[in-house]
């Protein structure tokens, strides 16, 4: 199947996990499938995991 409007987009965003500690874990996730490690008191890092993922599908 071809597709008429242009490339497909997917979406992606950093799921956020509440810890018992009341810390939190974060996670960059996608719709087409990418996931990263989950990383502790970091979501900087991860925000940018999640943008760099993002910039290959453009």
């Amino acid at each position: 199947m071809f597709r008429l409007f242009g490339p497909k987009t997917y979406e992606s965003f950093v799921q956020s996990y509440a810890l018992a500690d009341g810390s939190y874990a974060y996670q960059a996730r996608c719709a087409c499938g990418y996931f990263s490690d989950v990383y502790l008191h970091d979501q900087g890092f991860v925000e940018d995991l999640r943008e760099n993922h993002a910039v290959t599908h453009q």
